[in-house]
C-alpha cells in the first residue's frame, strides 16, 4: 500500500516536473524571435547607412539615378515605419537597392 501512494506521488511530481519544463522551453521562444528581430534590425540600419554614405560619395554623373536611388529609399523607409512591410521584407529590398548601386561588385547585401 505504501508503495502505492509512494508512485502516485512520484508520478504528480513528475507530471508537475515536465510542467515546468515545457513552460521554460515556450518562454524562451520570444527570446530567440528578438534577438533575430535585433540582428535583421541592425543589418537594414547598416545598408542604410552604406547607401546613404554612396549617396554622398557619389561620383557619377548621372544625378538622375541617385535621385531615384534616394526616393525608393524614402519611400522604403516609409513604408517600413507605417507598418506596411515586414522587416524582413524592407532587408531584402534594401539588399535589391544595394546591389543596384554597383551590380559588378560582390556587395554587403549578400552577406546578410
Amino acid at each position: 500500500m505504501t508503495l502505492v501512494i509512494v508512485a502516485i506521488i512520484a508520478a504528480i511530481i513528475l507530471v508537475e516536473f515536465n510542467k515546468q519544463q515545457k513552460a521554460k522551453v515556450s518562454d524562451n521562444t520570444h527570446i530567440t524571435f528578438d534577438v533575430q528581430q535585433a540582428y535583421l534590425l541592425k543589418a537594414a540600419e547598416y545598408k542604410i547607412e552604406v547607401i546613404e554614405d554612396h549617396q554622398k560619395h557619389s561620383t557619377d554623373t548621372n544625378s538622375t539615378a541617385v535621385q531615384h536611388l534616394e526616393e525608393e529609399l524614402t519611400q522604403l523607409t516609409k513604408a517600413f515605419e507605417k507598418g506596411d512591410i515586414q522587416l524582413k521584407e524592407f532587408n531584402l529590398k534594401l539588399d535589391t537597392l544595394l546591389n543596384n548601386l554597383d551590380p559588378g561588385k560582390i556587395s554587403l547585401a549578400q552577406a546578410s
